[in-house]
Formats: structure tokens, sequence, C-alpha cells
């Protein structure tokens, strides 16, 4: 049984591995991609969905119903494809950091480690862990969300040759390490995703030898969250924790199909799919769609326990969930999602050969990091597009204040020398 389960579980992921390698590749620019990145947590998911229905505990339907949605996603993804290239993507962030000065990125950096730096020690008096985090995040969202894309303008912004990498490792991880207290252990994976891009700017291979130090610094950051959040006694204790995480990154499942809380919170969760999908822009000017997002709901119903954030609701279960034995429009909306994510590459191109510098940072920022969640948790999409654009607005605000713009001579002999 254990054997047959195992058998299972390594098809699953290795056949949703190749899947997303195969469909993703055209419009990813190398194995640190963000979009990259996030196809381990796809796979884990449907390695564990399909034990979970060679243990007979989950119908398989549903994991067929994961896999056509998955199929829809890609499918649309790989759309994209036709308007984006990985050329095309490095020339205009190339060209986009070329135009920013040093004097301006020192002061956006100022200003997201002093934002960073507020939250944090706001953070600390509230005692921003565990559930009483998910409570600070919800009061403080519009200070989070600007932070967060204060955070990836950042990044960006890192890559330019005119910080030294020693430089920009001290901003980076300065950034990291203050963001912790309210940001949790995903504010490590910034690290893989700057490395990643400075190797594809620099057109050098990501090998495990030139990932390395990343690598290193991020599992060690893991390590140190591992033993004090959660009071891990030793390395095997980290070990475990480590592979806990992974291999629950489709928890979602077990809580909407195993212990039944999709059908639970049928009744009782009266929302659409337009308000859902608009809920965090529409949230903005006081229209909000659901106290709880979905996964927050599906845990809530199963534990009893009321709490503000719960597991990520993979587009599978959200689909299932607005459209329940709809498996061909669930298909169709998935498709329609994952074009609509993985446009913002291209886009992101059209921006970065804009007249304004800093639109055209806002649209290599949102075009690097905002696709990534588009299947595992779309609204974090919306989310990031919110704080990135917030960002973007402001910075073009005062350049046109106060700022000599770049002129089209300037511009041509830019391209000129890529």
């Amino acid at each position: 049984m254990i054997e047959n389960s195992l058998i299972v579980g390594a098809a699953a992921w290795i056949a949703m591995a190749l899947a997303c390698w195969v469909f993703l590749r055209k419009v990813t620019y190398n194995l640190l991609d963000p979009m990259v990145v996030a196809c381990v947590s796809i796979s884990f998911s449907a390695s564990l969905l399909a034990v979970s229905c060679s243990a007979g505990l989950i119908a398989w339907g549903k994991f067929w119903l994961f896999s056509f949605v998955l199929c829809g996603y890609l499918v649309g993804a790989r759309t994209v494809s036709g308007f984006f290239g990985r050329k095309g993507f490095r020339e205009a962030i190339i060209l986009t950091l070329a135009r920013v000065r040093l004097a301006e990125i020192t002061g956006i950096l100022s200003l997201a480690v002093i934002v960073t730096l507020v939250l944090t020690i706001m953070g600390v008096e509230a005692g921003a862990a565990g559930d009483a985090r998910q409570e600070f995040a919800r009061v403080f969202r519009p200070l989070i969300v600007l932070q967060s894309g204060l955070f990836l303008f950042s990044v960006i912004l890192l890559l330019s040759p005119k910080l030294s990498t020693a430089r920009a490792s001290v901003w980076l991880l300065s950034l990291m390490i203050l963001s912790v207290p309210f940001s949790g252990k995903s504010v490590l994976l910034p690290m893989l995703y700057w490395y990643g891009l400075r190797l594809y700017i620099d057109q050098r291979r990501v090998t495990l030898r030139s990932t390395a130090v990343p690598i290193v610094i991020v599992l060690a950051g893991i390590a140190g969250m591992a033993l004090f959040a959660y009071r891990a006694s030793g390395f095997s204790d980290v070990v475990r924790i480590l592979v806990t995480r992974l291999w629950l990154s489709g928890d979602i499942y077990l809580y909407a199909y195993q212990m039944n809380g999709l059908s639970t919170i049928h009744g009782s969760y009266p929302v659409s799919f337009i308000a859902y999908m608009m809920h965090p822009f529409t949230s903005l000017i006081g229209i909000r769609a659901y106290d709880k997002p979905l996964g927050a709901m599906l845990f809530t119903a199963v534990t009893g326990n009321d709490v503000l954030a719960g597991p990520n609701p993979h587009l599978p279960v959200l689909l299932d969930f607005f459209f329940p034995s709809a498996t061909a429009i669930g298909v169709a909306v998935a498709f329609a999602i994952g074009f609509l994510v993985c446009s913002l590459r291209p886009l992101g191109i059209t921006l970065a050969r804009s007249h304004s510098r800093y639109l055209g940072v806002g649209g290599v920022t949102a075009a690097v990091f905002c696709p990534g969640a588009g299947f595992l948790d779309t609204s974090q999409v919306s989310i990031s597009l919110i704080g990135v654009g917030a960002v973007t607005a402001v910075c073009v605000l005062l350049e046109l204040v106060f700022a000599k713009p770049h002129s089209q001579g300037d511009l041509r002999r830019l391209q000129m020398r890529l």
C-alpha cells in the first residue's frame, strides 16, 4: 500500500512538473523565474492529491479536475509565448535600468527600508506572529501592500549595473530581514529571484554551482525561522518542517475534499465569481465581496477555528466552488486566467520602452513577479499588481514634477547599445 502510494505520488509529481516545463518554458526566462519556482508547489500539490485519491480519501474525479484545470491554465499561458521573447525581455530590463539614475535608486531603496522598518516595529509591538500576524496584515493592509510593491520595485532596481553586487546584496538582505516579522518565510524567495535575474541579464546559465550561495542563504533563513518561530530543536526538526511544508503545498485539497469543507460552505458563502476576483480592487474603495477568502472559509469550516487567512485557494478548488460539475467552464476560465496573467510579460516589454522610465520599471516589475501566483492564488496576482501599480504611479508623478526625463534621442542611443 505504501509502495503503491509512493509510486502514484512520484508519477503525479513528475507528470505535472514536465507539463509545467513544456508549456511554460517559452514564457519564462530561466529556472529561477517565479513562475518556474511556483511549479514546485504545483507538482507537490498534484502528488499529495494523487496519493489521497489512491488511498480512497478523495475521489479520483478531483485529481482529473486538477489536471484539466492545470492544462487549461498552461495552454493559456503558452498562447502568450507568441508575443514574448527572452531576448526582448532581457533588453527591456537592461534599457529600463540604464535610464534610472543612481541617486534615484538610492532614494527609492531608502524609502523602502524606512517603510519596512516602520511596519516591522509596528508588527513586533503588535506581536505579529501566527494568527496575530494575520490580524495585523488585515488592519494595516494598505501599508503592507505599498511595502510589498516597494519591495518588488527595489528588487528590480537592485539589478542596476550602477550598484556593485556587494552593495546590492546588503540592500536586499536588509529588506528581507526587516520584512520577516510581518511577511513570514516567503520573503526569502526574492533572493533567489534576484540572483536568477542577474544570471539572466548576464546571459549565464542557472547551475547548482552558480546558485549555491543564494540557495544556502535562503535555506539558512528557513532554518532560522524553523528554530525560532516553530521551536525546532535541531537539524532533523528543521528538515522535517521543510519537507512537511513542501508536501502540504496542496493542503487546500485535503480541507476541500477529504474533510468535505467545500460542500460545507456552499450555502454560507454567497459570493459571485466576478465579485470574488475583483475583491482586491473593489475593497480599495470600500466595496468588499467577502470578509474571508475561500481558503480561510474552508479552514474555519473544517477546524472550527475562526481565522482570517487559510491555505491558498488553488485555481481548481476555486473554480470547483464557483462552477461545480461544470468542468468545461472551469477549463475555459483557467485558460483565460493563464492567458491574462502571462500577458503581463509582453506588456512589461512594451512599458519598458515608454517615455517614462518609472513606468518602465513598474512594467518590468509586474512582468517578473506578478504572474507567478496565477495558479496557486489568483488574488495574489491582483494584490501584487495593486502594490506595484501604486508605487509606479507615485514615482511617475514625481518624475513628471521634479525630474528631467530622457529624451527620445537618449532612448534611441540606449537601444543601440543593446
